[in-house]
């Protein structure tokens, strides 16, 4: 009988250990896990300098007007380039509908601020940074922004007027912050 009683002992201790060895087991599975799984899930966000790019503030007070201001964003050239009051005259007087991407004058310039131009500075037709920013730049027939690869002319406000390009610049995400400062994203 007492051997019976030592054997019942022994086998309650077995479980219970085996029980806590169980749960030391995955308690420290689970400490490994996310030892090593959060520095993967941490490297998938974006680093400080992405952030920063991605809302990417430009002072445009110092842009003179007939001339642009370039910039890096979400890798790809931005122009932005302050009109003049003849420049705004001769575009709002094109007829949209004699243009290869008909665009009007509102759906290319930011209501509150109808002297700049905001356009992703690449060629539609082939993508190829384009000339222009600077008024000693060759502007092409209409004093906008011309390729020098393929040759495609845009006027002022980034519409498409001759050449391969069949498609107007594209215009980025923008807002202005004040009359000095835009944001983009």
């Amino acid at each position: 009988m007492a051997e019976t009683a030592a054997t019942e002992a022994s086998g309650h201790g077995t479980e219970s250990r085996r029980g806590f060895l169980t749960i030391l087991t995955g308690a420290a599975s689970a400490v490994a896990i996310g030892a090593i799984g959060w520095p993967l899930v941490d490297a998938l966000n974006p680093d400080a300098e992405s952030e920063a790019g991605a809302r990417l503030i430009v002072d445009v007070a110092d842009i003179a007007e007939n001339t642009a201001k370039a910039v890096q964003w979400g890798g790809l050239p931005i122009y932005i380039r302050k009109l003049t009051a003849q420049q705004i005259a001769d575009a709002q007087a094109v007829v949209p509908d004699t243009l290869p991407d008909p665009a009007d004058f509102m759906s290319r310039v930011p209501a509150a601020y109808q002297n700049y131009v905001v356009v992703v500075g690449l060629n539609t037709g082939t993508p190829c940074e384009l000339e222009g920013n600077d008024p000693a730049d060759p502007r092409g027939d209409f004093g906008g922004w011309i390729c020098p690869c393929d040759g495609s002319q845009y006027d002022p406000l980034g519409r498409v007027r001759s050449g391969p390009a069949k498609k107007n610049l594209a215009i980025p995400r923008f807002t202005f912050i004040n009359a000095a400062q835009i944001q983009f994203g």
